[in-house]
């Protein structure tokens, strides 16, 4: 039998070329269908690269617009968080101005007693959180920042809290004999030594003593600190002066000033001159002994009560809460730290001593990150719940004839560190950090706006097809297949006999 071998391959070839026609005509029907011009970045060709790397970029600037997004969100609670803590702390502090009243409801004042809601909800603010995370936790972002302010006054279990804390801390400054850690004044003739009962932080310090007349006043710098004042045979004039000068446990000093007089029996404030300069000496140191006790259970109780509440607050990595080594706490030489097994630590969120604002960095951009974390226990924040508690702290009573001159050294002392100082300045510098790293932010995702249309208009000219495009390819290639096939049927009909 002949063959028409030329025939046979030319049919084969032909019905190649149909399916891969039909191939082309699935793939255009598909572009139109979709819009897109290939279903894989293979298909893509020599355009793969440029769209997978566009395509990464938008990506990334997707992930710095959400990162912006968090960090909007979490800087306006936080700062309305701070914003409201400023207002607890001026509340508080228009509550100790004067005229203030000295009015007990129960064994504390009302003022006071608002301290106490007022701490509750300093704790609650300072536990803010968006979305599982803790704001002024620094990394421990999983860790709430605040024990409640129950705890932070009266402790839990075997822990103590706050009160505790001062209470024996009012033991140690105070000594048994209320003197302050002073030791009694001592008269030798005309000779009046005042001494510091020893080498400790507590009580009273001696800072000077000086009259205005021609008294002697010898120092000893210690520790522990002393001072002779010798009158040296000769008494003082009516109205002479002698002051002495004490440091107090917070810091603060208190001047006790008294004038000799030849008043008998001498006013408050002055010391009777005598027959002579021993007897003189003699009164003058008991007047001495007596102002001494006086501020023993007034200016130092406050300043216990502050210094102690600095010492229970003021708490890092590398300071744990302060405590009086004893018992006996009213000879005690020494303070101790506290543990979490016997003290309450009032922050429970990161307590390193790097920069707060370190612990939360958004990336916002390709070389621009910014940082807005937050501690409980940073100073301007830490300071304000502080003076707080130690306001709802103390405790007062009628029978107390001492109780309105404490209660008016307290206010006077911790309405000095709500009173526009350093704690409200301190809360203002944390929220111009943060109110930075959101404007950075913003700033930022300004810019990336202008970059995605850029970007997305690369990814749609790479990708996407548009159908009068796809509707010419499809015309064509209709065409094409049309007359391929009419080809192929000619062909098909074509004999040898017809050929010949």
């Amino acid at each position: 039998m002949t063959s028409i071998t030329g025939y046979t391959n030319r049919s084969t070839l032909t019905m190649q070329m149909l399916t891969q026609m039909r191939w082309q005509l699935d793939a255009l029907q598909r572009q139109l269908a979709t819009g897109k011009r290939a279903d894989t970045y293979g298909e893509l060709g020599v355009g793969r690269t440029m769209d997978l790397e566009a395509r990464m970029r938008l990506s990334r600037l997707e992930s710095y617009e959400n990162a912006i997004y968090s960090v909007d969100l979490r800087v306006g609670i936080m700062n309305t968080a701070l914003e409201r803590l400023r207002a607890i702390g001026d509340e508080t502090r228009a509550d100790m101005r004067f005229p203030a009243v000295y009015k007990l409801l129960g064994n504390q004042t009302q003022p006071q007693q608002l301290a106490v809601l007022r701490l509750d909800e300093a704790v609650s603010l300072l536990n803010e959180k968006a979305g599982e995370r803790y704001l002024f936790s620094g990394r421990a972002t999983d860790s709430r920042a605040a024990v409640s302010g129950t705890q932070i006054l009266d402790g839990d279990g075997a822990r103590a809290g706050l009160r505790q804390l001062m209470a024996e801390r009012l033991l140690a400054d105070r000594g048994a004999d209320g003197r302050g850690r002073l030791d009694a004044p001592a008269v030798a003739g005309d000779v009046i030594t005042l001494a510091e009962s020893g080498a400790h932080p507590f009580g009273f310090k001696l800072a000077s003593v000086t009259t205005d007349f021609g008294a002697t006043v010898t120092p000893t710098a210690g520790p522990p600190a002393s001072f002779d004042l010798d009158f040296g045979g000769n008494n003082p004039p009516d109205g002479g002066r002698v002051q002495v000068r004490l440091t107090l446990p917070d810091g603060s000093t208190s001047d006790l000033a008294l004038t000799a007089t030849t008043e008998n029996p001498p006013p408050a404030g002055t010391f009777l001159i005598g027959a002579d300069s021993d007897a003189t000496a003699a009164n003058l140191a008991a007047a001495i002994d007596a102002g001494i006790l006086s501020l023993g259970t007034t200016e130092l109780v406050a300043a216990s009560a502050v210094r102690a509440g600095e010492d229970f607050f003021a708490i890092d990595a590398n300071n744990p809460p302060q405590r009086v080594d004893g018992p006996p706490f009213d000879t005690a030489t020494a303070m101790r730290d506290g543990t979490p097994a016997d003290t309450v630590f009032w922050y429970t969120g990161e307590a390193a001593t790097d920069s707060a604002r370190g612990t939360a960095i958004a990336r916002v951009d390709e070389t621009i990150t910014v940082s807005y974390g937050a501690r409980a226990n940073e100073d301007g924040i830490r300071q304000v719940v502080q003076s707080v508690a130690v306001f709802a702290s103390m405790t007062f009573s009628e029978s107390d004839p001492d109780g309105r001159d404490r209660y008016f050294a307290l206010l006077q002392r911790l309405g000095s560190a709500l009173d526009g100082g350093d704690a409200m300045k301190q809360i203002q510098a944390i929220q111009t950090d943060l109110a930075g790293a959101s404007l950075a932010g913003n700033a930022t995702k300004e810019r990336l706006a202008d970059k995605k249309p850029v970007l997305q208009g690369i990814l749609d000219e790479i990708e996407n097809i548009s159908p009068e495009e796809v509707g010419v390819k499809l015309l064509a290639m209709n065409t094409r297949m049309q007359a391929t096939m009419q080809t192929t049927a000619l062909l098909s009909q074509f004999t040898l006999l017809s050929y010949l």
